[in-house]
């Protein structure tokens, strides 16, 4: 059960990526969510970005699974520490944080011990810098912001490609996301 469930709520974010990574962006935008998670966050959309693979020796639909549970751990994070601001996001983004608990419970069951790879990473997030913009940088500096904006406005043009067929027949190799995170992990 939880291969095909996660399978499908994978299908979901990683045909959606590039519509959360926008609603991600407001939340990075949001003043009333604390900055330590702005920076988290805004680091998520970099390493999306940037097009680092958060499980190892995977490529395409595979690699974009693990984009959409870094962005999820990452809200999952910073959801903790600004719950009110959340709880306005969750209504104008229902897409991204309605199906957010689920998604990482049903993860954290299919992947196991694999997780620590991906929660490792997350922890690293606020120091991604991408073609010179860092972060911290997205959260306070109007330039970076600017263009952590662009990037994440044109990604669906130039980064992140999905498409949904494809998506479809390569997530039903789901496994290698476990096998290598787990092995990853007993290291």
């Amino acid at each position: 059960m939880s291969r095909d469930r996660f399978e499908e709520l994978m299908s979901e974010a990683v045909i959606g990526l590039v519509h959360n990574m926008k609603s991600v962006l407001r939340i990075v935008e949001d003043p009333e969510v604390d900055d330590a998670s702005r920076t988290l966050l805004a680091g998520a959309l970099i390493h999306v970005l940037s097009q680092s693979t958060a499980v190892p020796g995977v490529r395409g639909t595979l690699q974009h699974v693990g984009s959409a549970l870094i962005i999820a751990l990452a809200l999952e994070k910073a959801r903790e520490k600004s719950p009110k601001a959340f709880e306005a996001h969750r209504e104008s983004a229902p897409e991204l944080l309605e199906p957010l608990d689920e998604q990482l419970s049903v993860a954290r069951e299919f992947i196991g011990e694999g997780m620590k790879v991906l929660d490792e990473t997350v922890e690293k997030l606020p120091e991604q810098n991408h073609q010179g913009h860092a972060a911290p940088q997205c959260v306070k500096d109007t330039e970076s912001s600017n263009w952590l904006y662009d990037a994440v406005h044109g990604a669906n043009i130039e980064t992140v490609e999905i498409d949904e067929d494809e998506v479809a027949r390569e997530i039903k190799d789901s496994p290698r996301i476990r096998k290598s995170l787990q092995a990853r992990a007993a290291r």
